[in-house]
């Protein structure tokens, strides 16, 4: 039997089983066993065309929406060119012959505009599948108050575990989607949203990859992940009957400007890593408080290599850069960099029957991060929040180390407004002039530098109330090197930090207090 006819048999059957099922016949990717290339040019294309090479390139996404894809296809769009709608295809690759996408030709990456739709791209139970080289956007009317609007959307209903999916290289903006996010509403508006939903098959992701993407000007989050299988010890009242955790997820080298609200939120995850991503201005349009990198009923996430930075807040509500929330064991934030952020660094908060634990923050840079609004109470008051904030009632054990705070603006770098005995070695903490309000009857303090700090906490014993002879504070990070002479040299205590902000092994023994245990700058 020739490869003609195979392929004409395989179109009658798809039509016939539709024809059975009452639902539209989708043309099947037969011919694309082997790994076919197809072309879209939504300028001038032809639906008619073959698909087969850039002279007969198809025209609109109805037509590329109508076929089911096979392993190995890939699909390339004209560059310089623009489509109309939502680009929601079918077929699923495999792991050694993923569904890919590209473009062809010179100029602009090929775009897709969505104009209000639920999203520019829809993955809807699929996998093995790799998006790249598009540029995005979904500008509607202004939303409703739960419409969603998202530039990539990823999302499973009932499927189980879908497996590779990447998101690489792909410019997403101009989405103003609803104020939507986790862990408040079932689903969240943004710029690359990955959600697993359903009620009756428990459904998850294993090896997702979002790096190298651009997002500006979305609403509300930048990147989220979204689960409807929540529930588990940690968790009792989350959604879904079971806990399915997304697996190896990497999201990094991402750039980000003007969101809404939050930059990366990673929700029902297991060992996430977030790093090398730089996000300026967030929390733009936000009506409640926001934090640009944020963990929620997530264990073992890492944050590292990221700069955060201008988070504006809404109001009196404030914009932390980084968030530990409820239910998260083992997270950690280390070798960041936060700067000018209203809600200053960091913010630590876990409800009663939602316990976090084991939060290790180290050898990060809060430049000029303020703190400047409140966070609500549980009492119907309001509590201020600090550079670093801890305001809720089961935050576990929180380890702070190697870190350097420089917040010569705030008026108050460290809030504890719980019972909780956190831990704060080898810091660096300089305040505003004057001094800035440092309230924690309760931590544990231990060799750590302060410079207007008002109390000094009365339990360091080893306490360090000097300059620390920073080479050029507030300039950047290489500003926070220490000069020959100065006190913090080989003055801390030894903690479990491998390497220093700026990659500097720390000695075993008598390292340096603060982010910099190099030698002296002279």
């Amino acid at each position: 039997m020739t490869a003609a006819w195979i392929r004409r048999l395989a179109l009658v059957a798809a039509a016939l089983l539709a024809a059975g099922t009452g639902a539209p016949a989708a043309l099947a990717d037969t011919a694309n066993r082997w790994g076919t290339q197809y072309y879209v040019d939504c300028a001038g294309g032809s639906d008619s065309a073959s698909g087969l090479g850039a002279g007969q390139a198809w025209k609109s996404l109805a037509k590329v929406n109508s076929v089911v894809f096979a392993p190995g296809s890939r699909i390339v769009f004209k560059r310089g060119t623009r489509c109309d709608g939502t680009f929601a295809p079918k077929g699923s690759g495999t792991a050694a012959r993923p569904i890919t996408t590209g473009a062809y030709g010179t100029g602009a990456k090929p775009g897709i505009d969505a104009h209000g739709a639920l999203a520019a791209v829809l993955l809807h139970n699929v996998e093995h599948w790799e998006l790249r080289d598009l540029d995005l956007t979904d500008q509607g009317p202004p939303p409703g108050e739960s419409e969603l609007r998202i530039g990539v959307y990823v999302l499973l209903e009932d499927f189980g575990v879908a497996h590779h999916i990447v998101v690489s290289g792909v410019d997403v903006h101009d989405v103003n989607g609803c104020d939507c996010r986790n862990p408040h509403t079932p689903t969240v508006s943004g710029g690359i949203v990955f959600k697993a939903g359903g009620t009756t098959t428990p459904s998850g992701f294993d090896d997702v990859v979002i790096e190298g993407n651009t997002i500006k000007h979305v609403d509300r989050q930048g990147i989220a992940t979204s689960s409807d299988w929540e529930r588990r010890a940690q968790y009792p009242d989350g959604r879904g009957t079971t806990y399915v955790a997304i697996t190896r997820l990497r999201i990094a080298h991402n750039y980000g400007e003007d969101l809404g609200g939050d930059a990366v939120g990673v929700y029902n995850a297991t060992g996430a890593v977030v790093e090398g991503n730089t996000f300026r201005g967030w929390a733009e349009r936000a009506p409640s408080y926001t934090a640009a990198l944020s963990a929620f009923n997530a264990d073992g996430t890492v944050f590292r290599y990221n700069e955060v930075s201008y988070g504006h807040g809404s109001g009196p509500l404030p914009s932390a850069a980084y968030m530990t929330e409820h239910a998260n064991l083992d997270t950690v934030f280390e070798h960041n960099l936060s700067r000018e952020n209203q809600g200053g660094m960091l913010v630590v908060c876990a409800d009663a029957g939602r316990p976090t634990d084991r939060t290790t923050i180290r050898y990060n840079i809060s430049q000029n991060d303020f703190s400047n609004g409140y966070y609500p109470d549980f009492s119907g008051g309001t509590d201020p929040v600090g550079v670093i904030t801890v305001i809720c009632l089961e935050t576990g054990r929180v380890q702070v180390y190697g870190n350097t705070v420089y917040a010569p603006n705030a008026e108050r770098l460290l809030m504890n407004y719980t019972t909780n005995a956190l831990e704060f070695t080898d810091n660096i903490f300089v305040g505003r002039a004057g001094g800035s309000q440092f309230s924690d009857p309760y931590g544990v303090y231990d060799h750590n530098l302060y410079r207007d700090v008002t109390p000094v906490p009365a339990g360091d014993a080893h306490a360090v109330v000097a300059d620390p002879r920073f080479t050029a504070p507030g300039q950047g990070t290489g500003g926070y090197r220490l000069r020959a002479g100065s006190p913090a040299l080989s003055a801390g205590a030894p903690n479990p930090g491998v390497r220093d902000y700026f990659g500097y092994p720390v000695p075993r023994v008598n390292p340096s207090i603060g982010a910099y245990t190099g030698p002296g700058v002279r």
